[in-house]
């Protein structure tokens, strides 16, 4: 059972690294609002931040997330650089000649994950920094804002139909 995730994790790794790479470079580091967060990108982070672009700042607080952002922005891209070499090695080991077993992997994945583990605790963090220098009437416009995206997404399944022969992604 552990080595069948082992296997799924790794392959998933080695589907997504391009998708991760490519998001990162059409994105950015630096900038309000483009994910300076390493791992945010294409994620709820980003998600959040673009949000927040319809919550009509006042200057005051876009200078205060501004400061946030740069706050951890070379931690958050250190980690992010040792995520994207991990996966790069996981590739390189299921691609490379011989065997691999779930062994081999379970190191790499294992470090993976504890990264991961810190980009999400660290974005979290980072997200509740930003929260509360918003008024409650701009986490109310976030909200009717996050509403109408959900149901606009829905509705784009609801056409598309929802990949029932896609893998499971979670994010149904």
């Amino acid at each position: 059972m552990i080595r069948n995730k082992l296997a799924a994790v790794a392959l998933g790794l080695l589907i997504a690294l391009p998708l991760c790479i490519q998001t990162g470079a059409a994105q950015g580091m630096h900038g309000f609002g483009h994910g300076p967060m390493g791992g945010m990108h294409g994620g709820d982070g980003s998600r959040f931040l673009m949000l927040l672009k319809s919550a009509n700042l006042t200057s005051a607080q876009e200078a205060q997330v501004r400061l946030i952002l740069d706050s951890n922005r070379t931690q958050m891209r250190s980690l992010h650089q040792q995520l994207m070499s991990l996966h790069q090695k996981i590739s390189d080991k299921l691609l490379g000649p011989g065997t691999v077993t779930a062994s081999d992997l379970k190191p790499l994945v294992d470090k993976a994950s504890h990264i991961e583990a810190t980009l999400n605790q660290s974005m979290t963090d980072t997200a509740l920094s930003i929260r509360n220098i918003l008024t409650p009437s701009q986490v109310a416009k976030l909200a009717e804002v996050h509403a109408k995206l959900s149901n606009i997404h829905k509705q784009i399944q609801g056409i598309m139909g929802h990949g029932e022969d896609m893998p499971d992604d979670g994010d149904n």
